[in-house]
C-alpha cells in the first residue's frame, strides 16, 4: 500500500515522537525530534544553574519559627525527585516555540548526562511542562518545565537558531505542506558546514524511512554533499545508503566513485561500510586495495570482503594468508570465514593444517570448526 505524502510523513512523524525517548540527547537524536517532542524551546541566557527547589519533597523545609535545620548538599542534576531536584533559572531571550508566563523560565533536570550550564551562559533549552513526567509529579505546582535534553549544551548559533525557527514553523503549516517544507530544510541541512546540523538531517532521513524527505528533484544538490570532502565521512556514507535504498541512485558506481575520492580515514569508513552494499563492481574495488602498504586499509578491506557466497574473494584473501603481518592474516580468516563456502573452507582448513605460524593455524582451526 502507498501512502499518500502528507499521510506518509504524519504517521512517521508521530512513530517517531511516540517511540522517542523520555529524555534526548541532542547529538544521536534529530533536532526535529526533540523539537516535536518539546512544549517550549527557547534561546536562553542561564541565570541559575542549578538552585535547589525550595520546599522540594526532602529538603526538610521547617515550620515557621522553627530552627532552620542543616541543608544537605545537593544532589546532582537528574536525582530523585524524593530527594529534591536543582532548578535552572533561565531568563528568556527568544521564544522559538511554545508559550510560557512571563518572567524567567525555571525548570529541572532529569536523566543521565544532563547539560552542565554556567551563569550567564546563552543556550538553549527543550522543555516539557513537569505534568508530562511521571517522576518528577511531586514537583508539580513548584516548577513548571523538565529539560528533556541531554548531553552538551546547545550552542545557539546563528545556523542551528536558524534550523529550529524552521522545525517550529514547519508544526504550524497545514498537513499537506509539511512535507515540502521538510524536503527544504533536510536537503539545505545535509549541506550544512556545521556536522551537528548535517548529521541531525541525515539521521531524520533514515528515521522517517517512507516519507517523501527527498525526491529526484533534490539529486544534483545531494551530489553535491557527496562529493564534498568537507562533508563528514559519517553523513556521506549515511546519505549514499539512503539515496540507493530510496532507489534515487545506482548504488554501486556512486559507492566506487566515493572509494576512489577518498584517503585516509574517510576511505576507512567507506570500505568499513561497503560490507552492507555487496555488488560485484566493490568486490573487484576491495580486492584491488587488498595490493595496498597500509595495513589497516587492506584488513578492513579483508573483513569487509567476507560476505556469504562471495566465491571471487576466496583467491585473493586465501594469498593474504601468506601475509607477514598478522592482522592482515587474521582479517583473512575472518572474511574467508564469512563467505562460507566449500572453497574457502577449504582454503581455512589447509592453513589450520599446514600455516607455519601457530596463531594462524589456531584461528583457521577455530574458524572452520565454526561451520557445521
Amino acid at each position: 500500500m502507498k501512502w499518500p505524502a502528507a499521510a506518509a510523513f504524519a504517521v512517521a512523524t508521530l512513530w517517531v515522537a511516540g517511540a522517542a525517548r523520555a529524555h534526548v540527547v541532542y547529538g544521536t537524536d534529530t533536532l526535529r525530534g526533540i523539537v516535536v517532542q518539546s512544549d517550549v524551546v527557547a534561546r536562553v541566557r542561564i541565570l541559575d544553574a542549578g538552585a535547589l527547589e525550595p520546599g522540594a519533597p526532602g529538603l526538610g523545609v521547617p515550620e515557621p519559627g522553627a530552627p532552620e535545620p542543616s541543608v544537605p548538599d545537593a544532589p546532582a542534576p537528574g536525582a530523585d525527585a524524593a530527594l529534591g531536584e536543582p532548578v535552572v533559572v533561565a531568563e528568556v531571550l527568544e521564544l522559538i516555540k511554545g508559550a510560557s508566563a512571563p518572567g524567567p523560565l525555571r525548570f529541572v533536570q532529569h536523566g543521565h548526562g544532563v547539560p552542565v550550564y554556567a551563569k550567564n551562559q546563552e543556550t538553549v533549552v527543550f522543555l516539557q511542562r513537569i505534568e508530562r513526567s511521571r517522576e518528577l509529579s511531586a514537583l508539580a505546582g513548584k516548577v513548571d518545565w523538565v529539560s528533556i535534553q541531554e548531553g552538551k549544551a546547545l550552542p545557539g548559533s546563528s545556523s542551528v537558531l536558524a534550523a529550529l525557527r524552521t522545525y517550529a514553523a514547519l508544526e504550524k503549516l497545514p498537513l499537506a505542506q509539511q512535507p515540502q517544507g521538510l524536503r527544504q530544510i533536510t536537503v539545505k541541512l545535509l549541506a550544512s558546514p556545521d556536522p551537528l546540523l548535517a548529521s541531525s538531517a541525515v539521521r531524520d532521513v533514515a528515521l522517517l524511512r517512507d516519507a517523501p524527505i527527498l525526491t529526484a528533484v533534490d539529486l544534483p544538490a545531494l551530489e553535491q554533499v557527496l562529493s564534498n570532502t568537507s562533508t563528514p565521512i559519517g553523513v556521506r556514507v549515511a546519505l549514499l545508503s539512503e539515496l540507493e535504498r530510496r532507489k534515487l541512485v545506482d548504488g554501486p558506481p556512486q559507492w566506487v566513485k566515493l572509494l576512489r575520492e577518498t584517503r585516509g580515514s574517510d576511505q576507512i569508513a567507506i570500505v568499513r561500510a561497503l560490507a552492507a552494499h555487496p555488488s560485484a563492481a566493490l568486490t573487484h574495488e576491495l580486492v584491488a586495495l587488498l595490493a595496498s602498504p597500509d595495513v589497516l586499509l587492506v584488513s578492513t578491506a579483508a573483513i569487509s570482503l567476507g560476505l556469504p557466497g562471495n566465491e571471487k574473494a576466496v583467491e585473493p584473501l586465501g594469498r593474504l594468508l601468506d601475509s607477514s603481518t598478522e592482522r592482515v592474516r587474521m582479517a583473512a580468516i575472518r572474511g574467508l570465514g564469512r563467505i562460507g563456502t566449500p572453497s574457502a573452507q577449504a582454503r581455512l582448513a589447509q592453513a589450520a593444517a599446514s600455516h607455519p605460524d601457530p596463531a594462524t593455524r589456531r584461528r583457521a582451526a577455530a574458524e572452520v570448526a565454526r561451520r557445521p
